[in-house]
This record gives C-alpha cells, structure tokens and sequence, in this order.
C-alpha cells in the first residue's frame, strides 16, 4: 500500500484502534515469563499456578494475552477467562450458572444442582476442543471462597476423567497470599492442588522491561487483522518508512513513564498509564508525521495524557 492508502485506512479505523482506545494486549517482560510457565505446565494433564499483583499492573491485561497466545500455540484448545465476583454467601449453584453465563451458554440453565453439573461439564467438554486442552484463567482469584475451589475441584476432576487436559491459572490481588494462608489451613489438598506455586506479577519498572513492549508496536502487532501492518506501520507511516522505531526510544518513553509510578510498590507503572500515554503520543502525533519525526525528551514533554 502507499502511503496515502495507508493514511486513509487509518482515518477509516482510528477510533477502533487498540493502542488509540487503550485496549492492546502487548507483551511485557513479565507477561512474557507467565506465558513460558503456563505453557510449561500444560504439558501436564492437570496444573495449576496462581499470581498475585497489586492493582493495575496488567494482570487482566496477561490474561487476555495468555488467551490470545495459547490459542495461536495450540490451535483447537480452549480459554476461558472467568471474572471471579464476590459472594458473601456462595453456593454451588450460583457458580456453576455463573460458569454457564461467562461461556455465553445458550440452552436455559437447569434449576437443580444435577442438572447444572451436567450443563457444565459438557459444556467446558465442548469448549476444550479438538485439543481436548481447557485453559481455565481466574481473573481476581482472592475472591474466590474455599468452598469455590472445591465445586471447582470436582467440575476439573470430571473433565480430567473423560481424558481432557485442564490448566488452571489464577490471578488476584495481594489478598491472594493470604487466600492461599486460608486454603492451608482448612483444606491442604486444595492449596496444593491450585496455589502449590504462587508468583508475583509486576507491572513494568525500567526501560529495559518497556522496550518488548515498544518493540511489539513497532513490528510484532496487527491491525487491521489482515492487513499485514503493525500498529506503528498504520498510526505513523511516514515515520515508519523512514525507518522510525520506538523501541530505540525506550529510554526516554521511560523518562516520561517513572513519573507516574505507582505509590508504595517502587519503580513500578501501571499499565493503564502505559497505555494512557501511549494513546496520547499518537493522538498528539497524528498530524504531524513525517520521515524526518525524532523522538526527543522535548517531544513526550509535551504529551498530554488525556
């Protein structure tokens, strides 16, 4: 495509555009080390693992990408995300239809209890695949209660049964340590059955940990699905066809970054304000690309995060 096509794609789907609606799902160094674990361990026939974060350091952001991921590593698997949401008076049923809700079920749900395993089970049989692999991510997994994780013990061990592979990954708060306290004390097999193995998650904290992310925009992205573009191909083509890259500005994006850390857990940035500052820099940008664009710290100066 020329440049002038190009420039009138990007009008056509400027206000859909992940980086512009601070949706992309981008790698981080971090995010890149759970995708290895979580893929390790689904060469077992049943896993788990479990991460705690402290608040908008991405976490929902790496489930989305450990959806998009396993599906482009294992063609016919399933993913699952499912929103944990508290209940102050959990019973198996409401689980089992919440289960049923998040995976768009469309068949009327079952009153009784029976009725609702077995709408579950084949439901998540179904959802596996031809892989027979469920990916099952638990986003805000703190809040989940010990008898959650029972009913959720049973529904993997019928799945498990009738031969499907099943790898459980859970993400929570910094309340997900203490959780895993509480699942030790009053049932030991569940602990060691979903959080054996509990790792921190951070957000980014230098330019070293930026530039993946910089770098994925420059060349490991797509959009539109098809094109053959990366995000920075389409948003500045000018500036791209001149050889332009972000990742060589890691640095400076950082200088502009680290200002906005978050209170009480050091270096760390939270990715919404990755993605705040990076939607501004193209939409401060979009009129001004060119070849002859320079990164410079008098430049993200003048960023306004919107």
């Amino acid at each position: 495509m020329t440049i002038e096509e190009i420039l009138r794609l990007r009008d056509q789907v400027w206000d859909e555009h992940p980086v512009i609606i601070e949706r992309a799902v981008l790698p981080t160094l971090a995010a890149k080390d759970v995708l290895g674990r979580v893929w390790a361990l689904g060469r077992k026939g049943r896993g788990s693992i479990a991460f705690f974060a402290q608040p908008l350091s991405g976490k929902s952001s790496c489930a989305e990408l450990l959806l998009v991921e396993m599906k482009r590593k294992k063609p016919g698997c399933g993913v699952l995300i499912f929103e944990v949401v508290e209940d102050t008076n959990p019973a198996e049923g409401r689980l089992l239809s919440e289960i049923l809700n998040q995976i768009d079920y469309a068949p009327k749900i079952a009153r009784d209890l029976a009725g609702k395993r077995t709408q579950v089970h084949r439901a998540l049989l179904a959802l596996s695949g031809e892989a027979r692999h469920l990916f099952l991510i638990f986003d805000e997994a703190q809040e989940l209660s010990c008898d959650e994780f029972a009913w959720l013990k049973s529904v993997i061990n019928r799945l498990v049964r009738d031969r499907v592979k099943v790898t459980v990954v859970l993400f929570g708060q910094v309340e997900l340590k203490e959780k895993r306290q509480q699942l030790k004390a009053a049932r030991s097999d569940l602990e060691k059955r979903f959080m054996s193995t509990l790792n921190e998650f951070r957000g980014i904290q230098n330019a070293a940990e930026l530039e993946p992310l910089l770098a994925a925009i420059d060349a490991g992205s797509e959009f539109p699905v098809g094109s053959g573009m990366s995000y920075l191909q389409l948003l500045l083509p000018r500036f791209y066809e001149g050889g332009g890259r972000l990742a060589s500005s890691s640095a400076l994006f950082w200088r502009e970054l680290k200002q906005q850390r978050l209170p009480g857990v050091g270096t760390v940035v939270a990715m919404s304000s990755v993605a705040g500052f990076l939607a501004s820099f193209f939409i401060h940008l979009r009129g001004a690309d060119s070849a002859e664009l320079k990164i410079t710290s008098e430049l993200l100066q003048q960023i306004d995060v919107i």
